[in-house]
């Protein structure tokens, strides 16, 4: 039995952390086929469709829940490349594009977060849980250790912003989740092991936690909004033996992550959203070529009398855009979306209980 006791939390954080971790690498890799959103979506029904869970039996039996985490990134800025092989006499030609989100800010995502948790925290009352108040997670000894070790939100990287409600530092898996966008290079590489290691170590404290809230499960809840979906068009033999390169892009509103992580005793259950979904593209406004600068200007000039004077047939192309979104439009799609996952979180939650 101490056996037991002292492995599943080791157990537990390390798949927390692989599954958490794997959704980033498949948003990069090999993105699954989405699920658009419109006015047929029911999130009751989708809830056993599109929510994958790993232990069902960790889920039986919730009576009294806590929510320690709760963060929601929003993804600012993304680029894609494209090259072709350049065979025979023909130089090789290679674009890059890079999108950035306007228009929206941190404070329309902290409202966003705000509300989503507050609805979060009243439907899964409605579900006929006990919800331990923040107080009364702000009283845990074990709890205020892992926000003293935590990191202060909202986390603000040069590619996304990661908010949670006011006041609430990340720690353990969803920081991994939250600091990876920064976490480039060797020394990035060591930081993301570090949060890890910590991760791994917090599953411990968590035990604790659950005995100084009276035995209740803890939720934690991550969740990803992406707003353009770019495309390599050279990927494969056929792309990069083309004579030109490209990059195509698609701009709407996305949820390509979300994750719940169910500890309860010394078990870790995990449900997670297996197909983004797409959102209703009118929350943008307009997608333009951002303004060229006289230093844009003069670096394209040096760069090409340079392959002038070596003779070189290559060709490099980089463009810059911005989303523009509508603000209130924005919110209300987005903020919509995100409602559709926490309805559907809590949904399969009450029916595996």
């Amino acid at each position: 039995m101490t056996c037991k006791t002292l492995t599943s939390p080791l157990a537990s954080a390390l798949i927390a952390a692989s599954l958490m971790l794997a959704g980033t690498a498949v948003q990069a890799k090999d993105t699954p086929e989405p699920i658009a959103v419109d006015a047929s979506f029911r999130a009751s029904e989708q809830a056993m469709k599109v929510l994958t869970i790993n232990d069902t039996k960790v889920l039986k039996g919730l009576t009294k829940v806590a929510v320690p985490q709760f963060s929601v990134e929003f993804v600012t800025f993304d680029h894609a490349s494209a090259e072709t092989s350049g065979f025979a006499a023909a130089g090789r030609a290679s674009v890059s594009a890079a999108y950035k989100l306007i228009g929206v800010g941190q404070e329309d995502f902290q409202a966003m977060t705000e509300s989503l948790y507050a609805d979060f925290i009243r439907e899964l009352q409605a579900s006929g849980l006990e919800v331990m108040s923040a107080e009364q997670l702000g009283a845990a000894p074990s709890y205020r250790k892992q926000v003293a070790g935590g990191t202060p939100t909202p986390i603000i990287s040069d590619s996304a912003i990661v908010v949670a409600p006011a006041g609430m530092a990340l720690y353990g898996v969803n920081r991994v989740k939250a600091e990876g966008s920064k976490n480039t290079g060797m020394f990035g590489a060591l930081s993301a092991l570090s949060n890890v290691g910590s991760a791994i170590s917090g599953a411990f404290d968590n035990v604790e936690l659950q005995k100084e809230l009276g035995g209740a499960a803890l939720l934690e809840v991550h969740m990803r909004v992406h707003f353009v979906k770019l495309t390599n068009n050279n990927k494969g033999f056929f792309g990069r033996i083309s004579s030109t390169a490209s990059v195509s892009a698609k701009a709407y509103p996305s949820i390509t992550a979300a994750h719940m992580s169910v500890f309860a005793g010394p078990e870790g259950g995990h449900l997670s959203l297996k197909q983004p979904l797409t959102l209703d593209a009118a929350a943008f406004s307009d997608v333009r070529e951002e303004a060229t600068t006289a230093k844009d200007v003069a670096g394209a000039v040096l760069t090409g009398l340079i392959r002038f004077a070596s003779g070189s047939k290559d060709s490099a192309e980089f463009k810059r855009f911005e989303t523009v979104a509508d603000a209130a439009k924005y919110r209300e799609v987005v903020g919509g979306g995100l409602g559709l996952v926490r309805e559907m979180l809590v949904a399969r939650l009450k029916a595996e209980r």
